[in-house]
């Protein structure tokens, strides 16, 4: 019995295997596309295939201007919600075009898909996340909030720990989406906050960065 080398089983590697994956998934979606029915559930496919890509690396990051970031995080949330049959969100920005974020695009884009998807999963009713971004002489301010349920108050303390999750103890979900955004937060020497609105219901996630 020959050995496993570990360069079989490599980021490259991984990669390879993947796009095998996506290929499948790609030409799925061609052959739903001719069926007029079918289509937005093609376009949503196609769209999925392309994010995983942007994440894994087999495609070229982006650069990392932080409007494009927000516009393909919106994208695939809002694909999952019409995929999910989840209520609809509703997108307010006020973000100046020139922003750049540090880094890597695919890391932000994680960042504020997850900040999105975790909205997204607990409404039960359409609802609004509005994205903010303001920048001083020496940093950066971003804002997510949404007019959602909130964070229960017991949970705020430890919501960016793994395993901790907003959502019901029935959700498939692992509870790691937060624990990734304060991640790839800290790999930028920033820091990521969380709170409830003060007034009215909804959470709020504060990212700061040097400028």
């Amino acid at each position: 019995m020959e050995d496993t080398s570990e360069s079989d089983l490599n980021h490259e590697s991984l990669i390879h295997d993947l796009n095998n994956v996506f290929e499948t998934i790609t030409e799925a979606a061609e052959l739903l596309s001719s069926d007029i029915r079918w289509k937005p559930l093609a376009a949503t496919l196609s769209r999925s295939v392309e994010r995983g890509k942007r994440l894994l690396g087999a495609i070229p990051d982006r650069t990392p201007n932080l409007a494009n970031i927000l516009e393909d995080a919106i994208q695939s949330v809002t694909d999952y919600c019409v995929a999910a049959r989840k209520p609809r969100m509703r997108f307010v920005r006020q973000v100046a075009p020139d922003i750049h974020m540090p880094g890597s695009a695919k890391d932000w884009e994680r960042v504020f898909a997850n900040l999105f998807l975790n909205a997204a999963e607990i409404s039960r009713q359409p609802g609004r996340i509005d994205v903010t971004a303001q920048r001083t002489e020496d940093a950066l301010l971003i804002t997510v909030s949404d007019n959602g349920p909130g964070i229960p108050e017991e949970i705020l303390p430890r919501v960016f720990r793994p395993n901790v999750s907003t959502k019901a103890p029935t959700s498939t979900r692992s509870g790691l989406g937060l624990h990734i955004v304060a991640s790839i937060v800290r790999k930028y020497a920033g820091r990521v906050q969380a709170s409830n609105r003060e007034r009215g219901t909804g959470a709020v996630f504060s990212i700061h960065l040097p400028g």
